[in-house]
C-alpha cells in the first residue's frame, strides 16, 4: 500500500490538549491517528450504538463500558480516542466534560456536522475541544510524498484521495489504471458520498446525485443547471435554489467554490473537491461504467488534464501565498488564476498542459493573458520544461514543479522522515 506522508502528522503531532478532529470519511483521520499519535484506548463508536475497542486487543462491547474504560484513562492522566464521535449520544457529552482538563481526549468525527454541535453554545464541551480539520490531502504534500516515483505529478492528483491507495500500482499509467479499474472504483466512489450524506443526516436524493453529475460534465453555472433539472421534473425555483444545494454540498466537502476572474457576470465556478470523484462521475455519465462499460482512455485523459489544471492551480496558489482563481471567456480560459491574499488583484496566470507546449502555443497564450493585464505569466507542462519565450515569467517542468512541492511540504509542518507510532 502507498501512504502519502502529509502535513497534518506534523500539526497533529505538535497539538496540545483536547482535540476534536473532523472531516468527512475517508480523507485520513482515522489512519493517522492511528499510526502516528501516541494513544493508550481507541474506541470506535458502531452505528449500532456499541463499540468497538482497542487497547491491548481489540473487542467489541457495550457503549456503556467502553465510555467507563475512557474515563479510567483520561482520569489517570493517559490518552482516549473517541472515533465517529457523533454518534456518541449527547447525554454523555456532560460526563466528558468534567474530566477535563484531565489526559488527553481525542475526538475523531466523520461529519462536517459534528463541529456546529461540540461548539454550539449549550454544549458542554464548548471551549475544551480545539478543532482540527482533516480535507482530502494537499496536492504538494501528494507529490512531495511520491517525489522519486514515476508520474509522481499525476498519481499524486488521484491520490489526494488516500483511500485509493491500497489498489494502485505505480509502475502503471494513472489514467490507464483508472481507465482498467473505472467500474470497481465507481461503486465505492458513489457508497462513500451516500455515507457522507447519511451522516450528515441527509438523504442522498436524485435532485443532488443529478448535480454532483452535471458538475462531473463540467456544467458548473446554477442557471444552466436548473434548465436541465427544470426539464428532468427534478427542480423548482431556478437557480437559485441551485445555488443554495451547491453552498450545501461545499459545506459537507464535496464541492469547490472557485472565485471566478473577469469572466462576465458569474463570480463562482462550481467544481467536485476530488479529482477522483470529479473523474469516474465522468466516465460514468459518459461510458456508463458502473453497468461494465469500458471507458475510452483518450478521453479520460482529457478530463485528467482539467483535473491537473486545478491541483497544479491549487500548488501554485500555496507557493504565492495567494488564491487560487478562474477565468472562463469565449475567447479563452486561463487555466490558473492567482490572486492576491485578499482576492482582488490578480499576481499571476498559467498555462497548464499534460504534455508539451510548443513555441507557438507559448507565445498565443502569452498574448491572450498578457491582454488581460497579467504581467506574471507562466508556462506549466507535467511532461517536459516548456520553451523558453519572451516576456513569460517562468517556465516550469515536472523536475521544477516536484521541487516546489517538496519546498511547500517541508515549509508547512512537513513530517517526511516520520515512524509510526511504537
Amino acid at each position: 500500500m502507498v501512504v502519502i506522508e502529509r502535513r497534518e502528522i506534523g500539526q497533529l503531532r505538535s497539538s496540545r490538549g483536547w482535540l476534536l478532529v473532523y472531516g468527512r470519511r475517508k480523507v485520513g483521520k482515522s489512519f493517522i491517528i492511528r499510526r502516528y499519535l501516541n494513544w493508550d484506548l481507541y474506541i470506535t463508536v458502531a452505528r449500532s450504538r456499541d463499540a468497538i475497542m482497542e487497547s491491548d486487543g481489540i473487542r467489541r462491547i457495550e457503549l456503556s463500558e467502553a465510555l467507563n474504560e475512557a474515563i479510567k484513562v483520561l482520569s489517570s492522566g493517559g490518552t482516549a480516542v473517541i472515533d465517529e464521535f457523533q454518534r456518541l449520544p449527547e447525554g454523555t457529552w456532560d460526563l466528558l466534560a468534567s474530566l477535563h482538563p484531565k489526559g488527553r481526549l481525542i475526538a475523531v468525527g466523520s461529519s462536517l456536522g459534528i463541529i456546529k454541535r461540540v461548539f454550539d453554545e449549550r454544549s458542554p464541551l464548548l471551549g475544551l475541544l480545539q478543532p482540527f480539520r482533516m480535507d482530502l490531502i494537499r496536492y504538494a504534500d501528494a507529490v512531495a510524498s511520491l517525489s522519486g516515483r514515476n508520474r509522481a505529478l499525476e498519481w499524486g492528483i488521484l491520490l489526494r484521495d488516500p483511500w485509493i491507495s491500497p489498489f494502485i500500482d505505480l509502475n502503471e499509467d494513472p489514467v490507464e489504471w483508472l481507465c482498467d479499474h473505472s467500474s470497481q472504483l465507481i461503486m465505492s466512489a458513489l457508497g462513500l458520498v451516500g455515507e457522507v450524506f447519511t451522516e450528515e443526516e441527509r438523504s442522498l436524493t436524485a435532485l443532488y446525485d443529478s448535480i454532483m453529475r452535471l458538475l462531473a460534465e463540467g456544467r458548473w453555472r446554477p442557471v444552466e443547471m436548473a434548465g436541465i433539472l427544470a426539464s428532468r421534473g427534478l427542480l423548482e425555483g431556478g437557480a437559485p435554489a441551485v445555488t443554495g444545494i451547491l453552498a450545501k454540498l461545499s459545506s459537507m466537502g464535496l464541492v469547490d467554490r472557485v472565485p471566478l476572474w473577469r469572466s462576465g457576470r458569474s463570480r463562482v465556478y462550481y467544481r467536485h473537491r476530488s479529482p477522483l470523484l470529479s473523474l469516474l462521475l465522468y466516465l460514468e455519465q459518459k461510458y456508463g461504467i458502473s453497468d461494465g462499460f469500458k471507458p475510452q482512455c483518450k478521453s479520460a485523459m482529457s478530463a485528467f488534464g482539467k483535473e491537473a489544471e486545478y491541483s497544479i492551480g491549487e500548488l501554485l496558489a500555496e507557493r504565492l501565498g495567494g488564491k487560487l482563481a478562474q477565468h472562463v471567456s469565449p475567447r479563452g480560459d486561463i487555466d490558473a488564476v492567482i490572486l492576491d491574499p485578499k482576492g482582488k488583484r490578480a499576481i499571476a496566470a498559467y498555462e497548464i498542459k499534460l504534455g508539451e507546449i510548443t513555441r507557438s502555443e507559448a507565445k498565443k497564450s502569452l498574448e491572450r493573458i498578457a491582454s488581460l493585464g497579467i504581467h506574471r505569466v507562466g508556462l506549466i507542462s507535467l511532461r517536459e520544461k516548456p520553451p523558453e519565450v519572451k516576456g513569460v515569467y517562468e517556465v516550469l517542468g515536472p523536475e521544477e514543479l516536484i521541487e516546489i512541492a517538496k519546498g511547500i511540504f517541508d515549509t508547512y509542518g512537513g513530517s517526511r522522515g516520520l515512524k509510526r507510532k511504537k
